[in-house]
């Protein structure tokens, strides 16, 4: 209550022929278990806001290639000087951008499905494929597997056609990962209930295991494949899917044209 009500109070009781004292409420109207609801409401409405919008503590809780800013997930760009626009992705130092997207056509009795022929800034084209890799990092699998599929690609196969094809790809793979300064590198080679499979689905035939590999270390369904130029001169180590190296493992991502 202002002085001013309480003047007037004081006044109007003196008209009554009754002095009393102002009475001044502190917590006028305060009801403790409405407040309670209030606070729970706002509660419950923050969690929700947070969850919707990529709330994050740190890097831990991010996608991808994204880092935890003012507890907010965002696309990392720390590398790549302008920073990406979106659907870019920063690949230190460069922004890559997504495969051009395949356009389809129906006629009388047959869909045609046609891709552009070209391969996206930044990807580089061998033998009708398109390739990119990563700088030397700590990556597990799945998050290169991520990677590769957020650009529409896949961990590296290796063609089986016949053994020059695959000798070919191979040394131009592995010219191309050193060219960037990538020594170790996750292939998309995984065992399947017992069988080497690629990541497109067709079975290791032709190969490039290192001696006394693979050896069996992880079981029959979580065990990947990384080539070794650290230690092996670009020879296949098997390994755990979720390994992380005390030197920096990279990956290469390819798709067709």
């Amino acid at each position: 209550m202002s002085h001013k009500s309480a003047y007037c109070a004081v006044k109007r009781a003196n008209k009554s022929g009754a002095v009393r004292a102002p009475t001044i409420l502190s917590n006028a109207g305060f009801n403790p278990t409405t407040t309670r609801r209030m606070i729970a409401a706002i509660v419950v409405l923050l969690c929700l806001h947070l969850s919707t919008t990529n709330a994050c503590v740190n890097n831990n809780d991010c996608g991808i290639f994204q880092v935890c800013v003012n507890n907010v997930c965002v696309a990392n760009n720390q590398g790549c000087n302008p920073p990406c626009m979106p659907p870019q992705v920063c690949v230190a130092p460069m922004c890559v951008a997504p495969p051009p997207a395949a356009t389809t056509t129906a006629a009388p009795g047959a869909v045609t499905t046609t891709r552009p022929r070209a391969c996206p800034p930044n990807w580089t084209p061998f033998n009708n494929n398109c390739y990119i890799v990563s700088l030397p990092g700590r990556f597990l699998f799945n998050q290169a597997s991520d990677w590769c599929t957020q650009t529409g690609s896949r961990v590296v196969w290796f063609d089986q056609s016949n053994v020059g094809n695959f000798g070919r790809e191979l040394n131009f793979v592995n010219s191309f990962a050193l060219g960037r300064g990538v020594t170790r590198y996750w292939i998309g080679v995984n065992r399947q209930f017992g069988q080497w499979v690629f990541t497109n689905g067709s079975p290791v035939i032709f190969s490039n295991w290192r001696p006394s590999q693979p050896d069996g270390c992880c079981g029959s369904n979580v065990t990947c494949a990384f080539v070794n130029y650290a230690n092996f001169l670009g020879q296949w180590d098997d390994a755990p899917c979720g390994s992380l190296f005390t030197t920096p493992q990279g990956f290469v991502c390819k798709r067709p044209l």
